[in-house]
């Protein structure tokens, strides 16, 4: 893979030549890493969609997003997941987040975009702008709408929407705290009550302003575990 991207880097291959490159290396496994090659065909489309720069604020691109990644590879591309789920997490001693119910997924994200819509980022300062974001990337991914594949998907969209509201990316840091991200995702999203823990956007916030206003937070994914 790393070939591959050099050679397209260079100038060499195209997306769809690594892609059927992959293809081929892919059949010739005897023993095949379903969750290799998952990442390998993904992580070419999702290079290929940053390339192409198409966006539109919709929820449903967002569905789009998922299938284009994902086809082939899920029998539930693109479709929302029609079931509940959990998922035991390390950072939170093997307790989950509580996503949507499947019976709401498209009356909560149909709300987050309406509501988000109405911003104008271009009256907002600095920290305002990471605040609301950081928010609106947080509630669309509580929703969780697909079986697999959330994460990446709603990165992508979030990358695509910074584009278009003229954000500086420093995609650097979503090369190298790819892992805090996602945990820090977790971490907004989760409570327990009984534990005294809440809800809390502070990691989200760190990995947004090193990511956009050139801030120097340390991302240690050590410090997002809850305590015992």
């Amino acid at each position: 893979m790393l070939k591959q991207v050099k050679d397209n880097i260079n100038g060499k291959i195209n997306i769809r030549d690594i892609e059927a490159n992959l293809t081929k290396y892919y059949n010739k496994q005897f023993k095949l890493n379903v969750k290799e090659k998952e990442c390998d065909f993904v992580s070419a489309r999702i290079v290929e969609l940053l390339i192409k720069d198409k966006f539109v604020f919709d929820y449903n691109f967002i569905k789009d997003i998922h299938k284009y990644l994902f086809n082939d590879i899920y029998n539930f591309a693109g479709k929302y997941r029609t079931y509940n789920i959990t998922k035991d997490e390390h950072i939170l001693r093997n307790d989950t987040v509580i996503y949507t119910d499947y019976n709401m997924i498209e009356s909560i994200l149909d709300y987050d975009f309406k509501e988000e819509i109405k911003r104008d980022y271009s009256k907002l300062d600095k920290n305002e702008r990471i605040h609301h974001i950081t928010n609106f990337t947080s509630r669309i991914w509580e929703v969780h709408p697909f079986g697999e594949g959330n994460t990446r998907t709603i990165a992508l969209f979030i990358i695509l929407y910074l584009k278009t509201l003229r954000f500086n990316i420093n995609y650097l840091v979503f090369k190298e705290h790819s892992l805090y991200f996602r945990n820090a995702l977790v971490r907004s999203n989760y409570s327990n009550k009984d534990k005294d823990i809440y809800p809390t956007n502070e990691y989200l916030i760190n990995f947004f302003e090193n990511l956009l206003n050139g801030g120097n937070h340390k991302l240690d994914n050590n410090n997002l575990y809850v305590d015992d």
